[in-house]
C-alpha cells in the first residue's frame, strides 16, 4: 500500500547487518518519467494486466501534483499515467478521467492520483484512482460551503470508460456534503483505497473531526446482477484525530480463512498509532481487534501490508511506523511484523531503519520473488541516502531481522532517484518469467520496475578417487576428480533449456603450506574454469602426488566453489531477457568438499592411535632437581641464580589395552611464565625442534614412533621478583593421530626469595679517654656534661630488588647503656637513618637521651697520627710506671654490664642504607669506679633481620660486635708512693756526693781568695766591653 504523506519530520537509525544480493535485478531496471516536473509522477504506483483488446503488462503511476487536462478550465488536477513495459523513459500515456466539470464541484488541487489500484487478482480487473482534495460546493441561500470530500473513479481493465459497466458508472463520493467536518464535511476520501472481486475499499481519515472512516462498497459479482450494492461504514466513535482510514486494504485468512477482514491503519490513535481488524456486519463494519503501537508519534499504522510469511496459510500482518526512533540506540523508523497463528496477532518482529530514512513509510507484499515456496515483502527508506528498498524472505521460520538485500536509487538506471522506496507495488509477473517483479515509485518524477531473476537449483556431485592413496605406488597421475552437474528452475518449470554457464574452483589441500597433491595440466594444487550447459554433463582432472610427502595422517581436503558465469552485457533497444542471467539458489551451498587419505603404518583400518605421554621437572643449572614436597617443587632463589631448566620426557609406550601406533606430527607446547624468559632447548634427539613465539612449540617428530622415550631440556632465563611466588607452565601435548586423553599438564615451581644483604659496621672499635672529676646527674645540662663521644655506622645494603612493601629490613641493638651497679656506661644521645623513609630511630622506651640533655655539637676529630702517638705514649708510660693495673671488660653476656634492647626498621629503602648511633661515655662512672683500671673495654652486639609476613620471603639474619675501648687520659693518675729505706739510701748517697764534689774543687783552688789587683784589672776589662750595634742601628743612629 503506498504512502500518503508528504510532509515527514523524521529521526530515524538503522543499524542491521548489510545483505548480499540475490533475484532482484537492478542492472536492466524499466524506468518511467513522468510528463511534468514536480507533479509527483511515483507517489502512488501499481502494478496492472490488461487482458482487453490486448493484453499486456502495464505500470500505473499516480501524478497528484500534474496539470490539468487541457479540456478543462483548472491548472492542477492530478492524474495517474499507464506505462508499458519497454526501455523508453517517456513512453507513459495519461489516463483521462475527467472529462467535464460542473459549477457544484471543484477540481483544482484535487490530487487526484493520491491512490492508484488495480483489480489484478480477478481476470478482466478493473482499475481505480482517486483525489482526496476534491471539494463539493454546497449552496443554501446566498452561502456557499466547500466541502473537502474526495473523490474516486473505477475504469476498466483496458483503462477506458464503459457506460454499461456499473462499477464504473457508480459515483464514489461516500461522504455526505451537506454536514461540516464534524460529520464528513472534511472526510478526505481517497487518501488510500484498494479493490476486490465484489469491494471497493476506500479510507477517509478527516471524516468525524479527523476521527477517520473507512467505506466498502460492495457489488454483485455477477454480471447480470451488477446492480446491486450497498454500502457500510465504520459507526462514528468519540475519538478525534486518530486518523482511521489512512491505510486500508482487505483480505481473506487474518481472522477467518473464508471471510474478508478490513485492516486500516489510525496512525494519530492515542498519539501511538493503531491498526483495527474488522468484518462487515449487517449494516456497518465491525471492530474485531485493534493493536495499538508503542511509541509516541512513531506513526503506527500509516502503511500496511499482508501476506502468507510462513506459507501455514494464514495471512501475516505488516505493520510500518516510519516515525520510530531510539535515541539511545540510533535507530529511526520501524516495521512489525505480526506473525498469524490461527487469528491472532500476538507474537511480532521489530525491524528498525537508518537514520532519517522513513524506514516503514511503504510496505507492501511482493509475492514470491525467488519461488522457494513462501511469500515476501518489501520496504521502503526513501530519505536513506537516494532512497532504498529492503526486501524480506519468508521462510517456514518466518523471518529474521536481517534482510536478503537491499537495492540503493542511486545504483537502479542512471541513478536521477533521490527518494527512491516512497511508494511500492509488487506481487505480479510483468515480463513473462515467472518471477513475481517489483514496482517502485518516488517523489523524483520516476518509477523504477524492478524485475526478478530467474532462480536456479544447481545439482552437482562432487568426487575424488581413489580414497586412499599410497604415495610410494603413485609416481604419475593416480587421483581423479570428477564433476557433474544439472540445473532446475525453482519455479518448477521444465522447459527452461538455456545454456548456463557455472565457474568453478577446485582447491586441493589449501590448508597445507606445502600442498602434497597437484593438477597434472597446470601443476598447481588450484583449477579454475567455466563450463556451460543446458542438460547434465561431467568433467574429470588428474592430479599427481608430490615427492617426499611428510604429513600422511591429514587428509587431502579437495573443495569446489561454484558461481554462475555471467555472459557480457550487449547493448539493445529492446528489453533485456532475464532468463540469460539467472541466479543461485541463497538456500543452496557453492561449495562442495572431499577428501582423501594416504595409506599409513598403523594398521588395516589406516588409523593411528598414539599413546602419548608427557612428564616435567624443573632443574637448576647442574641439572639437580630442586626439591620437591607435597608434589611440587620449590626453588630457594636468590639473585645470583640467572637459569633454570624445564627436563620433560614424551613416551608413546602401549599399555594395557592401549596402542601406542605412530604419532604423526606431534608436538608439545610449553606455556612461557611470566616470571621467565625462553633461551634455547637442550637434547640428544635429533627429531626434537623447538621454536618459541608466545609459547615454546617442540617438533617431537612426525611420526613420533611408536615405543619412543626421548627427553630434553627448556631453558629459561629468570625474571623473578620479590612477587614471584610461584611458577607455573602448561605442557599440551597434540597429534594428527588419533588420542582423546591429550589434556594439558600442570608443572608447578613454588619460589622462595632469598634476600641477600651486607651488613657491616664502619669501625666497629673506637678508642676514647675518661679524665676529671665525678658530676651527678642534677648537674648536667648538656650531652657534653656526660663524658666522651663515640659514633658507630652500621651499613645496611641490599643485593637485588628493594623490598619495598613486602617486608622491612630491621636492625635489632643489645646496648651496654650501665654497669651492674646500675651506673651509666653509654648514654646513647641520637639515632640517625640515611637512606630510609624516616630519617631516624626513635625506639620505645625513652631509650634515646632519656634525661633530655642539651645534644652537644660533635668536638673536632682527631688525626690518626696524634691518636696513635697519644697511645703508643699512655702505652709505654704505663707499662713502665703501673704495671701493676689491670683492664676491664664490660658486656652483657659476660654479666659484667646491663644491656638495653631496641629495633630501629630500616623502612622503605632502596639498596643502601646507613644507621648512625651517637653515644656519650658516662664520665663520672669511669672516674668513680675505674680510676685505677689501665682500661675499660665495652662490647655491644647488633642483629639484621627481616620483618616480613610473605612466607615466600626470606632472609639469613647477620649479627655485628661493636666495641669501645676507654682510657684514663695520661698525667693524672695517681702518684706512686716509694719505700722509706729508698728515702735513707737516696739522703746518704746525695750527701757523699757532695762530699765528693767539695773534695775535687778544693783540690783545685776553687776555695782560693784572688789578690787586689786581679780583682781591679778584671773590672777594667769589663768596663771597656759593650754590646756592638746592629746593622739597623748603623744605618739610623749618629755614631
Amino acid at each position: 500500500m503506498a504512502p500518503r504523506a508528504l510532509h515527514l519530520c523524521l529521526l530515524v537509525f538503522y543499524a542491521v547487518q548489510p545483505g548480499c544480493g540475490f533475484n532482484i535485478d537492478v542492472r536492466f531496471p524499466v524506468v518511467k518519467q513522468g510528463k511534468t516536473q514536480g507533479s509527483f509522477f511515483g507517489f502512488s504506483v501499481a502494478q496492472h494486466k490488461q487482458t482487453e483488446k490486448a493484453e499486456k503488462y502495464l505500470l500505473l503511476a499516480g501524478a497528484p501534483r500534474e496539470r490539468a487536462s487541457s479540456k478543462l478550465r483548472v491548472n492542477e488536477t492530478g492524474a495517474i499515467y499507464s506505462c508499458p513495459i519497454t526501455t523508453d523513459v517517456t513512453d507513459c500515456t495519461r489516463v483521462e478521467l475527467i472529462t467535464s466539470t460542473d459549477s457544484s464541484e471543484m477540481i483544482e488541487g484535487m490530487w487526484l492520483g493520491v491512490t492508484v489500484a488495480s483489480q489484478r487478482e480477478q481476470p478482466g480487473g478493473r482499475v481505480l484512482a482517486c483525489g482526496h482534495r476534491y471539494v463539493k460546493i454546497v449552496r443554501g441561500g446566498t452561502e456557499e460551503q466547500r466541502r473537502m470530500v474526495g473523490k474516486c473513479f473505477v475504469r476498466g481493465n483496458d483503462l477506458t470508460f464503459d457506460p454499461n459497466d456499473d462499477w464504473q458508472t457508480h459515483t464514489y463520493e461516500v461522504c455526505n456534503p451537506n454536514f461540516d467536518m464534524e460529520l464528513e464535511g472534511m472526510c478526505n476520501m481517497g487518501i488510500s483505497a484498494g479493490m476486490t472481486e465484489s469491494d471497493v475499499y476506500i479510507g477517509s481519515p478527516g471524516s468525524y473531526l479527523w476521527q477517520g472512516n473507512v467505506h466498502i462498497t460492495w457489488r454483485d459479482t455477477k454480471p447480470e446482477n451488477s446492480w446491486d450494492y450497498n454500502v457500510k461504514d465504520f459507526e462514528p466513535k468519540d475519538t478525534r484525530n486518530s486518523y482511521l482510514g489512512y491505510s486500508v486494504t482487505e483480505h481473506k485468512k487474518l481472522l477467518d480463512r473464508q471471510e474478508y477482514t478490513v485492516v486500516t491503519g489510525a496512525p494519530r490513535d492515542e498519539s501511538r498509532g493503531s491498526v483495527t481488524l474488522a468484518t462487515k456486519g449487517q449494516s456497518n463494519i465491525e471492530v474485531r481487534q485493534t493493536i495499538l503501537g508503542e511509541q509516541v508519534g512513531s506513526y503506527f499504522g500509516s502503511s500496511i501490508a499482508v501476506t502468507d510469511l510462513n506459507n501455514d496459510d494464514w495471512n501475516d500482518l505488516i505493520v510500518g511506523a516510519p516515525f520510530y526512533f531510539d535515541r539511545y540506540k540510533e535507530q529511526g523508523g520501524a516495521v512489525y511484523v505480526f506473525m498469524n497463528e490461527n487469528g491472532s496477532f500476538e507474537n511480532k518482529i521489530v525491524l528498525n531503519g537508518v537514520k532519517d530514512s522513513a524506514f516503514g513509510l511503504a510496505v507492501a507484499a511482493i509475492g514470491d520473488v525467488n519461488q522457494d515456496g513462501f511469500q515476501d515483502f518489501a520496504v521502503g527508506a526513501p530519505f536513506h541516502d537516494s532512497g532504498k528498498v529492503y526486501v524480506w524472505m519468508g521462510s517456514k521460520e518466518g523471518i529474521t531481522n536481517a534482510y536478503s538485500q537491499v537495492i540503493e536509487g542511486k545504483s537502479v538506471g542512471s541513478g536521477g532517484f533521490h527518494t527512491f522506496g516512497y511508494s511500492l507495488s509488487g506481487g505480479m509477473d510483468m515480463d513473462g518469467n515467472k518471477y513475481p517483479d517489483i514496482l517502485v515509485g518516488s517523489l523524483d518524477d520516476r518509477i523504477a520496475l524492478l524485475r526478478a531473476r530467474p532462480v536456479i537449483h544447481l545439482s552437482r556431485n562432487f568426487t575424488v578417487e581413489p580414497k586412499i592413496v599410497d604415495p610410494n605406488q603413485c609416481k604419475d597421475a593416480c587421483v581423479t576428480v570428477k564433476m557433474c552437474y544439472a540445473y532446475t528452475l525453482s519455479n518448477g518449470n521444465l522447459d527452461f533449456k538455456n545454456d548456463i554457464s557455472v565457474k568453478y574452483t577446485i582447491e586441493a589441500d589449501r590448508a597445507q603450506r606445502n600442498p602434497r597433491v597437484q593438477f597434472v595440466d597446470t601443476k598447481l594444487n588450484t583449477y579454475t574454469g567455466v563450463l556451460a550447459f543446458s542438460s547434465p554433463t561431467c568433467q574429470e582432472f588428474k592430479l599427481s602426488v608430490n615427492e617426499q610427502v611428510k604429513n600422511k595422517l591429514e587428509p587431502v581436503v579437495f573443495l569446489l566453489n561454484v558461481s554462475l558465469h555471467e555472459p557480457e552485457v550487449k547493448a539493445q533497444q529492446v528489453l533485456q531477457n532475464l532468463d540469460a542471467f539467472p541466479v543461485l539458489s541463497s538456500k543452496q551451498g557453492v561449495t562442495e568438499k572431499t577428501e582423501i587419505n594416504f595409506r599409513k603404518e598403523c594398521g588395516s583400518d589406516n588409523k593411528c592411535r598414539s599413546n602419548l605421554q608427557v612428564k616435567a621437572v624443573f632443574v637448576n643449572e647442574h641439572q639437580e632437581l630442586f626439591p620437591s614436597d607435597g608434589g611440587s617443587q620449590t626453588i630457594e632463589y636468590n639473585n645470583n641464580i640467572k637459569k633454570i631448566m624445564l627436563l620433560v620426557e614424551v613416551t608413546n609406550l602401549p599399555e594395557q589395552g592401549r596402542e601406542a601406533e605412530d604419532a604423526h606430527q606431534a608436538a608439545l607446547n610449553i606455556t612461557i611464565p611470566l616470571a621467565l624468559k625462553y633461551s634455547g632447548w637442550r637434547t640428544q634427539d635429533p627429531d626434537i625442534v623447538c621454536r618459541p613465539n608466545t609459547t615454546v612449540i617442540c617438533e617431537l617428530g612426525n611420526p613420533f614412533k611408536s615405543n619412543k622415550k626421548t627427553t630434553f631440556h627448556i631453558i629459561f632465563e629468570t625474571f623473578i621478583t620479590l612477587y614471584t611466588d610461584q611458577i607455573e607452565t602448561q605442557l599440551q601435548l597434540s597429534t594428527l593421530s588419533e588420542q582423546s586423553d591429550l589434556y594439558p599438564v600442570s608443572i608447578i615451581l613454588n619460589v622462595e626469595n632469598k634476600i641477600l644483604t651486607s651488613f657491616s659496621v664502619e669501625k666497629p672499635v673506637l678508642n676514647t679517654f675518661f679524665s676529671g672529676k665525678v658530676v651527678g646527674e642534677s648537674a648536667m645540662n648538656t650531652t657534653s656534661d656526660v663524658g666522651s663521644p663515640v659514633e658507630f655506622v652500621f651499613k645496611v645494603s641490599v643485593v637485588g630488588e628493594p623490598l619495598g612493601e613486602l617486608g622491612t629490613l630491621v636492625i635489632d641493638f643489645e646496648w651496654p647503656y650501665e654497669v651492674m651497679n646500675g651506673k651509666w656506661l653509654l648514654y646513647l644521645t641520637e639515632i640517625l637513618i640515611d637512606g630510609a623513609s624516616k630519617p631516624s630511630c626513635i625506639p620505645a622506651g625513652r631509650v634515646v637521651n632519656p634525661l633530655n640533655l642539651i645534644l652537644s655539637e660533635k668536638g673536632p676529630k682527631r688525626n690518626k697520627r696524634d691518636a696513635d702517638i697519644g697511645l703508643l705514649h699512655t702505652d709505654a708510660t704505663r707499662t713502665l710506671l703501673t704495671p701493676h693495673k689491670e683492664s676491664h671488660l664490660l658486656e652483657c653476656s659476660k654479666q659484667t654490664a646491663r644491656c638495653v634492647t631496641f629495633s630501629c626498621p630500616l623502612k622503605n629503602i632502596s639498596t643502601k642504607a646507613a644507621v648512625i648511633v651517637r653515644a656519650r661515655v658516662w664520665n663520672s662512672t669511669m672516674v668513680e669506679d675505674y680510676a685505677e683500671a689501665f682500661r675499660v673495654t665495652v662490647k655491644g652486639h647488633v642483629t639484621l633481620r627481616l620483618l616480613t609476613d610473605k612466607p615466600a620471603i626470606k632472609m639469613d639474619s647477620e649479627s655485628r660486635e661493636f666495641v669501645v675501648n676507654i682510657d684514663p687520659v695520661p698525667g693524672e693518675e695517681t702518684q706512686y708512693s716509694a719505700p722509706l729505706w729508698i728515702y735513707i739510701v737516696a739522703g746518704v748517697a746525695g750527701i757523699l756526693l757532695l762530699g765528693i764534689i767539695t773534695l775535687v774543687l778544693w783540690k783545685c783552688g776553687f776555695f782560693k781568695r784572688a789578690s787586689r789587683r786581679e780583682m781591679y784589672e778584671a773590672k777594667a776589662q769589663k768596663a771597656e766591653m759593650r754590646i756592638q750595634p746592629s746593622e739597623t742601628e748603623k744605618l739610623t743612629e749618629d755614631y
